[in-house]
């Protein structure tokens, strides 16, 4: 599937491998090198079914992490 229009400002997408962010339950997790349509002026990505269902398949059963990351957490005061 190829996507032609960004669904919110009409741009251009382009095809791109991208780290993909998604919580699995009350978990962050990251995947590297997923293939996705990137608008190029929104940065809005958009995935096939076929990713998708790589994507669901992964988070039901989801193989050693190849690495970690630690991110701090900052609390809003405003």
């Amino acid at each position: 599937m190829m996507v032609t229009k960004c669904s919110f400002c009409g741009g251009t997408p382009e095809f791109r491998r991208v780290t993909a962010e998604n919580w699995w339950g009350e978990q962050l997790v990251l995947v590297e090198n997923v293939p996705a349509w990137v608008c190029r002026n929104r940065g809005e990505q958009y995935f096939d079914a076929a990713t998708c269902r790589s994507l669901d398949a992964l988070r039901a059963a989801p193989p050693d992490a190849g690495r970690f990351l630690e991110v701090p957490v900052y609390a809003f005061a405003g």
